[in-house]
């Protein structure tokens, strides 16, 4: 199925092309390739390749004219495979990544194919180059344009919605009565698998940080959209440690009627944490330019609030100590949760207020 991506990459390869025929100077093929190989989903990442592929052809360039004249007296493979080495010596000290293979393929086709006319083909190669990445960044910036921040806060988003929907399914596993659950339904169970699945979308989200931070151009580490992301990765790393926590301490089946109120709040907690990140999730999506954090906070339900009542009351210090242990653990995991929401909506509004 063809996403925007490959249309997007398809017709600035088809518009470069086109412009390089139309010139009519030799070795116009490279401005496909250059596009080809550069357009990732970003602009950060797309400007990263760019920058690699074009130092890869510049040092593969410079080494194959030192070579070529340098290494004349030697046999032909032998004086490559040294031109090589020198290469990969280089391109480790420079920090080369992605450019080892263009400055390969620079050295050995300008050996083999371009012997004699070097000093004609190494300009029109890194002229085509150029224009390819340039036209590249053009495309990811003016059609359907792809940018870091707007992948990230949109798996930010994402990752939300199934935050919420854990969050109702672990309310519905202690307080099925309360979680809206009609007779014979029961909540999507919550266990080691989606907890690792929102672990895998934490890591996603991470992995696009080096995108962002080639987006925002100097000092990007202190970028309020740098340190956005970063707030909200903290938070959810936060949130997601409370579903692998509830996942591992769940209710026993002792002595259910004497802990019903416990239970009561740790549901009507979940689902009040829910809500609101449900308004986290609607900031994001409908922002222009930074999100900002919901209006309203965190509103604690009743039962929650009145929770030090419900800890000393006699009937619940009845159950059993196994049950107690485990309502203790879940009740400091909630508790937790939400310090973290509070926490995360109190920098997300100082970050704002510092931009």
């Amino acid at each position: 199925m063809i996403n925007r991506n490959g249309l997007r990459t398809a017709f600035t390869a088809g518009l470069g092309n086109a412009f390089a025929s139309l010139s009519g100077v030799a070795d116009s093929q490279y401005v496909s390739l250059a596009v080809l190989a550069v357009s990732t989903g970003t602009y950060g990442g797309a400007l990263a390749l760019g920058s690699q592929r074009l130092l890869g052809t510049a040092l593969g360039s410079v080494l194959l004219l030192i070579g070529y004249e340098g290494l004349q007296g030697m046999p032909m493979p032998l004086a490559i495979a040294i031109t090589l080495g020198a290469l990969r010596l280089l391109g480790g000290l420079l920090k080369l990544q992605v450019g080892y293979k263009v400055g390969g393929i620079v050295i050995v086709m300008g050996w083999l194919v371009h012997e004699g006319g070097l000093a004609e083909w190494i300009p029109l190669r890194f002229f085509w180059t150029c224009f390819g990445v340039l036209i590249a960044l053009l495309g990811l910036r003016l059609f359907w344009p792809a940018r870091g921040l707007d992948s990230s806060l949109g798996q930010v988003a994402g990752l939300l919605v199934q935050l919420q929907s854990c969050f109702r399914d672990l309310a519905a596993r202690v307080d099925p009565a309360r979680a809206g659950l009609v007779a014979g339904q029961a909540a999507d169970p919550v266990g080691i698998g989606r907890y690792r699945a929102l672990r895998n979308q934490l890591v996603a989200i991470r992995r696009q940080r080096p995108a962002l931070l080639q987006e925002l151009g100097t000092l990007p580490e202190r970028h309020p959209a740098t340190l956005l992301m970063a707030n909200f990765e903290a938070t959810a790393s936060r949130l997601i440690t409370l579903v692998g926590g509830l996942v591992r301490e769940s209710p026993t089946s002792q002595d259910p009627q004497l802990v019903v109120q416990l239970h009561r709040a740790e549901a009507e907690l979940l689902q009040a944490m829910a809500g609101h990140l449900g308004q986290w999730e609607g900031q994001i999506r409908g922002r222009r330019g930074l999100p900002k954090p919901p209006e309203t906070e965190l509103q604690l339900p009743p039962s929650w609030q009145q929770l030090g009542q419900e800890l000393n009351n006699p009937t619940a210090n009845s159950a059993s100590l196994e049950r107690l242990e485990r309502i203790a653990s879940r009740l400091m995991l909630c508790r937790q949760a939400e310090q973290a929401i509070r926490d995360g909506e109190a920098n997300w509004a100082a970050i704002l207020g510092k931009a």
